[in-house]
């Protein structure tokens, strides 16, 4: 890639708004409905490098992005150089999304078992292989990476991932502050973002504790990175990208009103149904209403006829008695 092209990916993304490539959460239809609601820049559910190699079916589904989505990219994972770079060029010549995320952070212990995410950062001369190789094979599609500070709290080698990032060729840095055996517990420690941002000369995206309409201004003064990303903030809230940038840009953030968040929670279920069909759609959605409806009068209630409900149509039903609830 280009020292020119870098540098328009680094404009492209410089004080944007992203969306988390989280797992079993940003399909297409969330990622679409985060983009209404004022997420500058979205990524996939992170993808297994040796499922695309294979044509795996569903993993075609995961890549799928539509062009109201764009910019967008898509993630994957895996613990394989060749491999890693065999999906790249598929990617790159099949999908073309907008950048190519390489994984090297997520600790759950199904892709830890298998020597990718997080359990990269025990392995710096395979992840340093695996950058450098997906980068060439990506060609004119911009790599990023994203990471996690370290394996062990206090044992910090984000700084060293980072450059290595750097030397390798890749466009920018996502750092998620946390340590692998944190997972997600406790608050990020923003510093090491700081310390990331000082250290690396490509654009760093913060990532980690973004939940509330000031915390992105807060990201971003405290840090002195480029752009910012929200993962779990945006669960039933796809509200708060433009609220984070109200923030940013001096205004007074608009809070939903339950009417609101029911009218989004009904439309997203059909959206999945039309898209994922019955089994998936009911399957992947009992989460995304549970967070939809937190905190509302009777949510608990609701909740529950949620989970034990059969079928989309009955959950539409249940979202429908609620308008009558809240109003």
């Amino acid at each position: 890639m280009s020292i020119k092209s870098k540098q328009r990916f680094a404009e492209m993304i410089r004080g944007k708004v992203f969306l988390a490539p989280m797992a079993g959460v940003a399909d297409s239809v969330f990622r679409r409905i985060c983009k209404r609601f004022g997420a500058d820049i979205v990524v996939s559910e992170m993808v297994s490098a040796e499922a695309v190699n294979m044509g795996a079916v569903n993993t075609k589904e995961l890549m799928r992005i539509d062009q109201a989505e764009r910019p967008a990219g898509i993630q994957i994972f895996g613990a394989k150089p060749d491999s890693m770079a065999r999906a790249a060029a598929f990617i790159a010549e099949h999908v073309r999304p907008d950048f190519i995320d390489i994984n090297s952070g997520c600790p759950v212990p199904k892709v830890i078992r298998k020597n990718g995410g997080a359990a990269l950062l025990r392995e710096p001369e395979l992840f340093r292989a695996i950058v450098g190789e997906v980068v060439k094979a990506a060609g004119d599609v911009p790599v990023t990476v994203k990471i996690r500070s370290g394996w062990n709290v206090n044992e910090w080698i984000d700084i060293d991932f980072a450059k290595m990032v750097e030397d390798a060729g890749a466009a920018a840095l996502t750092l998620h502050p946390r340590s692998k055996t944190m997972m997600f517990s406790g608050h990020s420690f923003w510093d090491r973002i700081a310390l990331v941002k000082q250290s690396i000369s490509i654009p760093v995206i913060g990532n980690g504790d973004i939940v509330a309409p000031a915390d992105g201004l807060k990201m971003l003064r405290e840090t002195g990175c480029d752009a910012i990303m929200i993962g779990r903030g945006a669960y039933g809230n796809p509200w708060i990208f433009d609220q984070v940038k109200a923030v940013i840009a001096g205004k007074e953030p608009i809070a939903p009103s339950s009417i609101d968040r029911l009218r989004i929670a009904k439309e997203h279920l059909e959206l999945s149904l039309a898209e994922l069909g019955e089994t998936q759609a009911s399957r992947e959605m009992k989460k995304h209403l549970a967070w939809y409806i937190h905190g509302m009068p009777g949510a608990s209630v609701l909740r529950n006829d949620v989970f034990r409900a059969e079928s989309c149509e009955k959950m539409i039903g249940l979202i429908e008695r609620m308008f009558s609830v809240v109003a």
